[in-house]
């Protein structure tokens, strides 16, 4: 699918939304899932028919928690929308907790990963940056957790964003030293250079993939808002 420039930062917060319901849904076992479809005219879906946001609107959503969706097809699918909602509500509760929890920096982690796939898929400069990697799959680990979540690409396929045990070897794995260090990267106040320096993140494997896909990350933070 083709995403033109204007409308790359929206798709990419949705499928942050997408990203982190997956999640919720994989470790809690309850919660609707909010499948992102990219409509005509500037509006998003979230969850199939019944939520829908123009792009603007959308982004209000992703940086406050709150933004009004269009009224039309939310009562027309009221039920379905109202999970969906719900859903949101509860990825706003989980992302915005000032406490320090696996679950939510599980769930923060995998959301903005997918924002960076989105750039890494559809953004030129993004995707001209490894137009000469064949394929790689990044572990990103919380030591003394079970985190895991996978960033993964091949030629011939768009990068997605996994979580869990995967039976595969990681081309490269980054390490955050703790909760605090990977919630500080998540918000963009990590150091890339200077943090595996001071110890606050290991580093193996193909580092300079590993240095790409932090540059699409850094792209990708400053471009799509957050509530984090």
């Amino acid at each position: 699918m083709d995403v033109t420039k204007d409308r790359l930062v929206p798709y990419a917060a949705a499928l942050s939304l997408e990203a982190a319901s997956l999640e919720i849904v994989n470790l809690f076992h309850i919660g609707k899932i909010l499948d992102v479809t990219l409509l005509d005219n500037y509006y998003i879906q979230l969850g199939g028919k019944g939520l829908c946001f123009k792009d603007t609107n959308l982004l209000q959503a992703v940086s406050t928690g709150f933004a009004i969706p269009r009224l039309i097809p939310l009562f027309g699918n009221f039920n379905n929308a109202f999970t969906s909602i719900l859903m949101l509500l509860k990825i706003k509760k989980i992302l915005s907790a000032k406490l320090l929890k696996t679950q939510c920096i599980s769930v923060a982690l995998r959301a903005g990963l997918a924002g960076t796939a989105a750039f890494a898929n559809h953004d030129v400069r993004c995707r001209e940056l490894l137009s000469n990697e064949k394929e790689g799959r990044i572990l990103f680990q919380v030591y003394g957790t079970d985190i895991a979540i996978w960033f993964s690409f091949s030629k011939n396929e768009l990068c997605r964003v996994d979580s869990g045990v995967i039976d595969v070897q990681p081309t490269a794995v980054f390490t955050f030293l703790n909760l605090k260090v990977a919630r500080n990267a998540i918000s963009g106040w990590f150091d890339h250079l200077g943090g595996p320096a001071l110890g606050e993140a290991k580093i193996s494997g193909n580092l300079p993939l590993l240095d790409k896909i932090g540059y699409i990350s850094r792209i990708a933070q400053k471009a799509i808002p957050s509530i984090i």
